[in-house]
């Protein structure tokens, strides 16, 4: 089951089916009513044996038990949040324990997501294959690109100043091809950020679209975000930024899973800006 913001991340011939729901705006939870009935349905009679639910909503939780899958295999968070634990385990028929604060030694979110088909098959840690990994991504080779920067709000994040981090994308682009891309939904934003710092900006209106060019670039430049996590199932080289606040452990949990990548934390001083714009010019 994906939502209709991610129902084309995978390729068409990862899945056989597909159910499409559509999240209710955060900060609420759930689906709206009509695609949660209509995937219901069409879950229930495609009788699955076995769900796997790497999801914190409860109601896909909900969704696994009435579509009628006597197996289903999901997180539960122990004592850090002991109604809801005591909830899911009711859901499941074999429950994961996943804490719900960051542990002191984190481990990649992969790792952790894998841990819900043990017993399925026979590998016993996630492959980082890329061979294996980039043909349920992509559908078709991309097409090859310079460098390229994936324009997003997560860059104004903790109330970055935006001629600060156009600055650091003028830099960038002065050393070699470099150009933008954002989700036509950040149009606003992102057309201002390419216009300041000289940066030509295509704007994606599908994930297909948007993964390939992803998939295609000599190396993507972005804070912490899908791109990042696309980048690293297909081997895209990947400047993958985080807030400097709990860098290490937001790293280890996050970074890009298979492609090469070079992670930073946002600068928070002036001696560390200067550092910073320099390894934006990293190549694998």
């Amino acid at each position: 089951m994906l939502t209709t913001r991610n129902a084309e991340i995978f390729s068409d011939g990862t899945f056989e089916f597909v159910h499409v729901v559509e999240r209710i705006p955060w900060p609420k939870h759930g689906y709206t009513g009509a695609t949660w009935h209509d995937a219901l349905a069409s879950a229930y009679d495609a009788s699955y044996d076995v769900a796997l639910i790497p999801s914190e909503e409860p109601q896909a939780y909900t969704f696994a038990r009435k579509a009628a899958i006597p197996q289903r295999v999901g997180f539960y968070n122990g004592w850090q949040k002991p109604f809801k634990s005591w909830w899911a385990r009711g859901e499941l028929t074999r429950a994961v324990y996943r804490p719900a604060s960051p542990p002191r030694v984190p481990r990649h979110e992969c790792e952790v997501l894998f841990e819900l088909g043990m017993g399925l098959h026979d590998e016993r840690t996630p492959t980082r294959d890329l061979s294996r990994l980039r043909p349920c991504v992509l559908d078709h080779p991309p097409q090859r690109r310079p460098a390229i920067v994936q324009l997003t709000a997560k860059w104004l994040a903790r109330g970055r100043d935006e001629a600060l981090v156009a600055g650091w994308l003028r830099e960038r682009r002065a050393r070699g091809a470099c150009t933008a891309i954002a989700a036509r939904a950040e149009s606003e934003l992102a057309l201002r950020l390419a216009a300041d710092a000289g940066l030509s900006l295509e704007l994606c209106d599908s994930v297909r679209d948007w993964k390939a060019i992803v998939a295609g670039a000599d190396v993507l430049i972005t804070p912490d975000s899908g791109a990042a996590h696309v980048a690293g199932m297909v081997g895209t080289p990947c400047v993958d930024l985080f807030e400097a606040a709990d860098f290490e452990r937001q790293r280890d949990r996050w970074r890009p899973w298979a492609g090469p990548a070079c992670e930073l934390p946002f600068p928070t001083t002036p001696a560390q800006r200067e550092a910073f714009s320099e390894k934006l010019f990293w190549r694998a």
